[in-house]
């Protein structure tokens, strides 16, 4: 049976006369969403895909490790910590190696980085979705991925003795995924007409809105092309470009009611058609800023953002790190995007949050001097209680907090301000 790969290369001699076209986003067939002026290109998607792109990779991609049931320690040593937090040996910054991955899963609906060893250093290699498939079984089971090199030949890595990062997303057949770009088609070509139908409007309509008309012959032809010439200096690039114009005697300006690009009435279409490729994602125009929102501060955009909207994004991500490179990791070791500094508030509410969940001050005097960039003290790493803070010592664990008075955390600041005065 003759299998014609996505690539449109036959795999296999004529051998019968039942064809299998496979699944995949780069297939003519199906349609290159990729292709710049077939999707990616497109303002609307690169506007979607770029904002959820640029969010989920500027959040700091961490390691951890399990302590017990409910605790965790930070690890910055280890294959699994030092791949993540350099993943690749060329001059791209982590968050922009990220954001390539992120971005061809929004686009391809899939995601392929390798693990590569050289000089002894582990690194990730990004392969761009039109440079590899998936390998499958008659029940669309992924069993590995076949990477395509530039002169023809392939190599094929199977799932468990390579360490890699793999993402593909649903296929009602096949095992590639759907590209978003090929389920937007209609849209992106609408929108594609649309632009150039504007554009078309824009070259060939009448650029003044008026006419110069005279109600009498000219007396001669050297006084017409005289007109003629003044006319052009008032024109775009022309000495008198812009302002006032003297007329000869005889002459009055009629307006015109020319066909204008504004009244094309489509000029919103573009807003739109990026309204439809943000749902397209599940994110909200409101939160990309397409249609007026309602959130009343700015923490609660952060809430409905990074909490709501691209939570799936982040956690399919993780999942998807966590699963290739488990044979890098440590024992109870695993990675985690710090959503900390994008959710939390500020610093006073969230030290009252906080205050209030544990009853007592839940910092040391060095963990809050490291926040602020100062080396520790002596006995500082101690857990300070006042007395009017002592387990059931007190009505409500916010007493003191307001001006400093009764111990709380934030009174506890105060006390670390002026060991910071003394160092």
């Amino acid at each position: 049976m003759p299998v014609f790969e996505s690539d449109g290369v036959i795999q296999v001699p004529m051998s019968g006369a039942h064809f299998e076209f496979v699944d995949g986003f780069k297939s003519d067939i199906d349609w290159d969403g990729l292709r710049p002026e077939k999707g990616y290109g497109e303002p609307p998607v690169r506007t979607v895909v770029d904002f959820i792109a640029r969010n989920v990779s500027s959040l700091p991609l961490k390691t951890y490790r399990r302590v017990g049931m409910d605790a965790r320690e930070r690890v910055r040593d280890g294959n699994l910590a030092e791949l993540v937090s350099s993943p690749n040996s060329g001059p791209l910054a982590p968050m922009r190696f990220w954001y390539s991955l992120v971005a061809d899963g929004l686009l391809a609906d899939r995601m392929l980085a390798i693990v590569e060893v050289k000089a002894e250093q582990r690194t990730l290699r990004r392969i761009p979705p039109s440079q590899w498939e998936i390998i499958s079984d008659s029940s669309d089971q992924i069993t590995g991925v076949r990477i395509f090199k530039a002169d023809g030949r392939w190599r094929d890595l199977t799932l468990g003795n390579n360490p890699m990062i793999l993402d593909v997303g649903y296929a009602y057949s096949g095992a590639n995924g759907v590209a978003q770009a090929k389920t937007l088609k209609k849209v992106l070509k609408e929108y594609q007409e649309s632009v150039e139908y504007r554009a078309s409007v824009n070259k060939n309509t009448a650029r003044a809105p008026f006419v110069v008309e005279r109600d009498k012959p000219w007396p001669d032809k050297e006084s017409r092309e005289r007109f003629s010439r003044g006319m052009s200096a008032f024109v775009s690039g022309g000495g008198s470009a812009g302002s006032g114009m003297l007329l000869e005697d005889g002459m009055k300006i009629e307006a015109l009611s020319v066909f204008k690009p504004i009244d094309v009435g489509d000029l919103d279409a573009r807003d739109r058609v990026k309204i439809d490729v943000a749902n397209a994602y599940g994110i909200p125009a409101e939160i990309m800023g397409l249609r007026e929102g309602n959130f009343s501060n700015l923490e609660a955009y952060r809430q409905m953002l990074f909490g709501t909207y691209l939570r799936p994004y982040i956690t399919a991500f993780e999942q998807a790190v966590d699963h290739g490179l488990r044979s890098l990791a440590g024992d109870g070791e695993y990675v985690e995007f710090d959503l900390d500094a994008q959710l939390r508030g500020n610093p006073e509410a969230q030290f009252a949050a906080m205050n209030t969940a544990t009853g007592r001050p839940f910092m040391t005097t060095n963990e809050i001097r490291s926040r602020m960039n100062l080396p520790p003290v002596p006995g500082g790493d101690e857990l300070v209680t006042p007395l009017n803070v002592a387990v059931g010592g007190q009505t409500s664990p916010q007493d003191g907090i307001t001006a400093g008075r009764g111990g709380g955390q934030l009174a506890g600041l105060e006390e670390v301000t002026n060991v910071q005065e003394d160092v």
